[in-house]
């Protein structure tokens, strides 16, 4: 083997090729540290999604297993399932700066939710609607359910 090709495998990595190898993990590891959340950044939409997702799971539950109709009422701050005897599901307050509005399968456009009624048939299906959450300052979210799970639609 030649002597010049045998000392440089003997001889290891040098000082500047340790130094590059540091700075490129240093910057795999700068970029995925900034592509997470984090976990104090709360979404304002998050909560009223998710007790929403709650509510219509429960409603669809309860009406397949006790045979009768249930229903979530819109109010102008919050909503619940109606005749619910579990205080979870009773009602869910809006943050103040929060409106809530409704586009129902087949309409033109988005209506406000107070005074509306989401019903749930006995059979285990429910009205595919859309629900869209707004904060004063401009932001909005949109969650969509599946009539015959009463889930989110992904």
């Amino acid at each position: 083997m030649n002597p010049l090709i045998q000392r440089r495998m003997q001889s290891g990595s040098t000082l500047l090729e340790l130094i590059a190898v540091m700075c490129i993990m240093l910057l795999i590891i700068g970029i995925g540290f900034g592509s997470f959340k984090f976990l104090d950044e709360k979404d304002p939409f998050e909560e009223a999604s998710q007790n929403l997702a709650q509510m219509s799971k429960f409603a669809l539950n309860t009406a397949v297993l006790q045979h009768r109709g249930m229903m979530i009422g819109f109010e102008k701050e919050s909503f619940g399932v109606v005749g619910a005897s579990v205080d979870k599901m009773a009602n869910f307050s809006l943050p103040a700066n929060m409106k809530m509005f409704i586009r129902r399968w087949g309409g033109k456009g988005w209506e406000d939710a107070e005074g509306q009624i989401w019903k749930f048939g006995e059979h285990g299906i429910c009205e595919p609607l859309k629900f869209r959450f707004e904060i004063k300052n401009g932001g909005s979210h949109e969650v969509e359910f599946h009539p015959l799970t009463g889930g989110v639609v992904q």
